[in-house]
């Protein structure tokens, strides 16, 4: 009878226990989800159901309201980031009502927030990253053309960071006739809203342009300039140590002090479509007359089972005269990749 008594009341407990940890989302339809919120995230919002093996993916803008039971990283599009809980405005249907772990409650439409992530989930599951890769073979000249990029993000309450790497090898009767690697970090710390300091490293080989590796150190300042729910644009400027060695003896090589600006650009309200272009321009503080310019483009469309297609364009300009290899190196593919 004991041992019945107990096994009831630890049912009941973990019922409650687990009926406590759910979130409810309030659809424009009438509809209620409710369930576990994985992470708003692009405009799309996940939620983890009992009665349901996969997550649903949920349009936000298609969300009326929310309660959350567990604590979050919310991020709003004016840009504050804090951590907290949210509620329905019981006064005003169209306002949450959210929480801060630390300061006052605040009011914010549904709209307004851009970005949720449990604080309950471990530290990888915080982490985003995906994978790419694209083949090309052509028979007339036995020549096969190989990509392959990936990248990693860790995204806190005033943190992010980022690692990415791209390859491309053309081989020519088995042979490897040009390559292009590029890869690197960056970090970005957030303070007073909009604002960051940003940290980055990025490494260049180009066979193109006789360039056995170019390591550029970033340091600088940056802000939001828009973030919502179908786009962002960021702006940074600041120094960087660029050091060089170029595979010809003829090309010289060094380091050297330079200037830079950049901008970023993504958009993702566009169906299934996401758009992203970077556009960074570096000046060498001792030689005006050398500039440096290095351009990305991707254009990816989601496919099911979070795979999906893209395509990029990457171009480098570089005005140096003093080397015997080409000012300018582009490169153009196409590729299947999965993100998790």
């Amino acid at each position: 009878m004991k041992r019945s008594t107990l096994f009831v009341l630890f049912i009941l407990s973990s019922f409650v226990s687990f009926s406590q940890n759910q979130d409810t989302v309030y659809m424009h339809n009438n509809q209620i989800l409710i369930g576990e919120i994985k992470e708003l995230e692009n405009g799309v919002l996940k939620i983890e159901t009992e009665y349901s093996e996969d997550d649903f993916s949920v349009d936000w803008d298609d969300a009326k309201s929310l309660k959350t039971n567990t604590s979050f990283i919310i991020m709003l599009s004016h840009n504050y980031r804090f951590t907290g809980t949210i509620s329905p405005d019981p006064n005003n249907s169209d306002y949450l009502i959210l929480y801060p772990q630390e300061g006052s409650k605040m009011f914010a439409k549904t709209v307004e927030i851009v970005y949720l992530k449990s604080l309950e989930d471990a530290f990888l599951d915080r982490i985003s990253a995906n994978i790419d890769a694209g083949l090309s073979i052509t028979k007339a000249s036995d020549t096969k053309q190989l990509n392959v990029s990936g990248g990693i993000s860790y995204l806190d309450t005033n943190l992010q960071s980022d690692l990415y790497v791209n390859a491309l090898s053309n081989v020519v009767q088995d042979t490897i006739v040009t390559e292009r690697d590029n890869y690197g970090a960056s970090l970005k710390v957030f303070f007073a809203r909009k604002w960051y300091v940003l940290g980055a490293a990025d490494f260049l080989k180009s066979d193109e342009q006789n360039l056995d590796i170019r390591t550029t150190v970033q340091t600088g300042i940056g802000r939001d300039i828009i973030r919502n729910n179908k786009m962002y644009l960021v702006t940074a400027t600041g120094l960087a140590l660029n050091a060089e060695k170029y595979s010809h003896e003829d090309d010289a090589s060094g380091e050297s002090m330079e200037t830079f600006a950049e901008i970023e650009y993504k958009a993702f309200g566009i169906k299934d479509f996401t758009l992203s272009t970077k556009v960074q321009y570096f000046t060498i503080l001792a030689n005006r007359n050398r500039q440096r310019v290095n351009v990305t483009f991707d254009i990816k469309y989601d496919l099911p089972l979070d795979f999906y297609i893209g395509a990029n364009v990457t171009y480098n300009y570089d005005s140096n005269d003093e080397t015997t290899g080409s000012p300018s190196d582009y490169v153009i593919k196409s590729s299947v990749g999965w993100k998790f």
